[in-house]
């Protein structure tokens, strides 16, 4: 086996069917996958939005379903409680990776299930109830059955460990990388093309996220609009993210602060449009009081722009020194920090600099790499049993 392709299956479910971390971290792993000569990479979809899923991954198609989340989800579940297998469905795959929360039922071939937060435990309030229910009955079976588990930082290792009681040895911590789009646009023309296209005004604070209860967006509302009441600060706000899951009381917060076209929501930015995006933004705020890992700042990081950040789960590990890390509930702390910001061009500067030191170290090829490697422990392990 060791000079041999590992033929691998891959989830790209979560690329069509969500436009939001999970998504990104599924498509970033199976492209640098299939420039790798030492693994011959495939692909499974279970969806209902076929025109998501990108051209290049067609031909390498090894299965799919044509069905929507929920009824997929509830086919997995009802498949490992009554003891059915999908074997027959891989036929020929050494090993299936399954990117987002969700392991399909096999018996004799290995699986490598992907953690990216253990959030429904935690916080049960920031899910859908029916999300929540489907978490707690399958995410035990799904971390007890698969092979091996790979968690996107060292605090979702050791929350799944605790939490989910699986063995230290069987999860991995593999973290996300940096797509080499994202670094600094410096054509004025391109960023001012950008701000044009979203109606956007210089200088101004930028969130990109799915808009929903964990990203915390409403401490950063009103501390936004405590700075708006100074007449020295001018800085629009610019949300950028689709609408999550409980998201109505983000946008009672900011109609009930009055912030009038200083804030916009601009919804989804298309990926071509983000690095001119992060690029022009004066500061990147990000409040999430509980990332998994956090890919968002640290994109900004890649384009140059300075990050203040909560001090909160795996966003120090992530962010290091880079950036200011700032406690998530404390509205003071906020206002204080973005009116520092605002106000000082140096330490702008300084922490641009260092962000983008930081975001070298984290690749999508190293992340491949990692990943590939424990595909090849665990098929031998599973070939010696």
């Amino acid at each position: 086996m060791a000079d041999e392709r590992l033929r691998v299956s891959i989830d790209y479910s979560p690329v069509a069917n969500t436009r939001t971390g999970l998504g990104r971290y599924a498509e970033a792993l199976g492209r640098h996958l299939l420039d790798r000569p030492d693994v011959e990479a495939s692909f499974y979809v279970a969806t209902a939005k076929p025109e998501r899923v990108p051209e290049y991954a067609w031909p390498r198609m090894h299965t799919r379903w044509t069905w929507g989340t929920r009824r997929w989800r509830g086919t997995v579940l009802a498949a490992h409680l009554l003891g059915i297998s999908f074997d027959r469905r891989f036929a020929g795959v050494d090993l299936v990776h399954c990117t987002e929360h969700l392991l399909v039922p096999l018996r004799r071939i290995p699986t490598v299930l992907t953690i990216h937060d253990v959030v429904y435990v935690t916080h049960p309030e920031w899910h859908l109830p029916w999300n929540h229910r489907f978490l707690r009955a399958a995410m035990p079976i799904f971390a007890r059955r698969a092979q091996a588990i790979i968690a996107v930082s060292e605090f979702t290792r050791q929350e799944v460990i605790s939490l989910l009681q699986v063995p230290a040895e069987k999860v991995h911590t593999i973290h996300e990388g940096v797509d080499p789009r994202f670094r600094p646009v410096h054509d004025p023309a391109r960023l001012a093309e950008v701000r044009q296209r979203y109606g956007l005004r210089e200088p101004y604070i930028l969130f990109v996220g799915a808009i929903e209860p964990r990203k915390n967006l409403g401490l950063l509302l009103r501390a936004y609009a405590a700075l708006c009441r100074e007449p020295d600060f001018q800085h629009q706000l610019v949300i950028a993210g689709g609408k999550g899951w409980l998201c109505e009381d983000v946008f009672e917060t900011a109609g009930q602060l009055n912030l009038g076209d200083r804030c916009r929501f601009i919804g989804h930015v298309p990926d071509e449009d983000l690095p001119a995006l992060y690029s022009g933004a004066e500061i990147y705020a990000w409040p999430e009081r509980y990332a998994g890992f956090g890919l968002p700042p640290l994109e900004a990081m890649a384009c140059g722009a300075p990050v203040a950040a909560a001090a909160a789960a795996s966003l120090p590990e992530v962010i290091g020194d880079a950036g200011l890390l700032l406690p998530p509930e404390d509205e003071r702390a906020w206002v204080e920090a973005l009116r520092r910001l605002a106000a000082d061009a140096g330490l702008r500067q300084r922490l641009a600099a260092l962000g983008l030191e930081r975001a070298r170290r984290f690749t999508w090829e190293e992340t491949a790499s990692r990943t590939a490697e424990l595909y090849r422990a665990v098929v031998e392990e599973h070939s010696r049993r």
